[in-house]
């Protein structure tokens, strides 16, 4: 029995040690239950999950990337972009008069319009060799302007309405509130199984690690990268389809303030920014964090410009605390090495 105790304790105070940011969590939403008015409310938690959902399923994709050692700005124009166009075939197009048709159209079109933006962004790093930082902002700021080509063309207003009312199921509407939860539940889950199991997962961390290492070893070093920013597009696209109908409009500009949050959720979670260490798990908690901060600052009444403040500031500290923690740990290691 006292075996079984010290194991549970032992793997408890491992996952903290692996996940740190998940005691603050458990912390902030025992605060937040007491202090913060309507946060128990069914309402109020049912909103805080399907604001969780569209955000884990690109911070997934960006947490590939992001243990490359990467960066992906792209993933704001694919939401923009999906959103106008899926919204145009399913409100103004031709097959528009079939609803349940265009709503299939239109899903398959915007997952694909992220695919194509991450075949983009993946060509650029491995054939021509550009840091993702500047290809996916370049990537970002064409397809942005795309984005706000399209509407103009077919409507003169910045979004497009008159969207099919079976969509918004996609979007949590109604007694459907578990669907998008569900589909962020399964997209976590693969990228889990993703990392956690298979060759491709191992050669991604190898990769982040150290690509010359990994390629003399005999990683696939530009494949697992194209992939990566694949996934990343594909997985962009795929929320896209649930804040469009979340919004129940196709906007110009859906993404615009949530590329921030992303980057905080994977941050603060634990992942490093210089690559190899860290996975969707971390993500998670992530994700969970920052939602449960933006939920309740928006439930207090705190401005925007607050919010982001502290966001950034949460980026901030978050990578000061894995420097600080490499180079102790590195200290170590040659401490022990003499």
């Amino acid at each position: 029995m006292k075996n079984k105790i010290q194991k549970y304790r032992n793997s408890l105070a491992n996952e903290f040690t692996d996940n740190p940011i998940l005691p603050i969590f458990i912390l902030a939403f025992a605060a937040a239950c007491i202090f913060v008015p309507n946060f128990v409310s069914l309402y109020n938690l049912k909103n805080f999950l399907l604001q969780s959902s569209d955000v884990l399923i690109i911070a997934c994709g960006i947490t590939f990337v992001v243990l490359n050692g990467g960066i992906d700005f792209s993933v704001t124009s694919t939401l923009t972009l999906g959103s106008v166009v899926g919204a145009y075939i399913m409100a103004m197009s031709p097959i528009a008069v079939y609803p349940y048709l265009s709503i299939i159209v239109a899903n398959i079109v915007m997952i694909l319009l992220g695919v194509m933006i991450g075949c983009i962004n993946g060509f650029a790093v491995t054939k021509l060799k550009m840091p993702s930082f500047i290809a996916t902002l370049a990537t970002q700021l064409a397809f942005s302007g795309v984005a706000i080509l399209f509407a103009s063309l077919v409507t003169d207003k910045p979004s497009i309405a008159g969207l099919p009312e079976p969509f918004f199921a996609l979007g949590g509407s109604g007694k459907f509130f578990f669907l998008p939860i569900t589909i962020s539940v399964l997209v976590w889950l693969f990228s889990f199984w993703l990392l956690r199991y298979t060759n491709f997962g191992r050669r991604l961390y190898a990769v982040g690690i150290n690509p010359k290492t990994a390629y003399i070893s005999g990683v696939p070093v530009k494949k697992v990268i194209f992939t990566i920013m694949v996934l990343s597009g594909m997985y962009a696209g795929i929320a896209s389809i649930l804040a469009t109908a979340r919004n129940q409009v196709g906007v110009t500009s859906l993404g615009d303030k949530m590329f921030i949050s992303i980057i905080a959720c994977v941050i603060v979670g634990g992942t490093k920014i210089s690559g190899g260490f860290g996975g969707v798990k971390n993500t998670l908690f992530g994700v969970l964090f920052i939602t449960l901060l933006n939920n309740t600052m928006n439930l207090l009444g705190v401005e925007w410009y607050v919010i982001m403040i502290e966001q950034g500031m949460l980026i901030l500290l978050a990578a000061m605390s894995g420097y600080w923690l490499s180079n102790r740990q590195n200290k170590r290691m040659l401490r022990a090495a003499k």
